[in-house]
């Protein structure tokens, strides 16, 4: 799995590479902004889980965000709009096009803070 993405230089004054993690960032706060949803973070004394997990291969990248989904919001319109605000928010800010975005619901909650 790449470390970074290098995303094509348009001054030819080097090469600029984006972390992983930048992308794991973006994926986060795009989620948090759709209405009815939110990440899901779980935290123990062995592990901290990640909310957004992003994979680079082939300079495909593949994000997989773990969502609480409101009880009275629809589930399919919530992952919908996250999947969306993801994608803008990722081809907005980083130019990286190739992406795939996969929304797993983890809780339905009644209500959301």
């Amino acid at each position: 799995m790449a470390e970074y993405v290098y995303i094509q230089n348009y001054t030819r004054n080097g090469v600029m590479g984006i972390s992983h993690h930048v992308f794991d960032q973006i994926a986060e706060i795009a989620t948090n902004q759709v209405k009815g949803a939110e990440t899901f973070t779980r935290k123990s004394s062995f592990f901290v889980h990640r909310p957004a997990a992003c994979e680079i291969k082939n300079g495909l990248v593949t994000v997989k965000i773990f969502v609480v989904i409101s009880a009275d919001a629809n589930i399919n319109e919530v992952c919908l709009n996250i999947q969306e605000n993801v994608a803008n928010s990722l081809a907005m800010m980083t130019e990286v096009i190739p992406f795939k975005i996969g929304v797993e619901v983890v809780n339905v909650n009644k209500k959301l803070s």
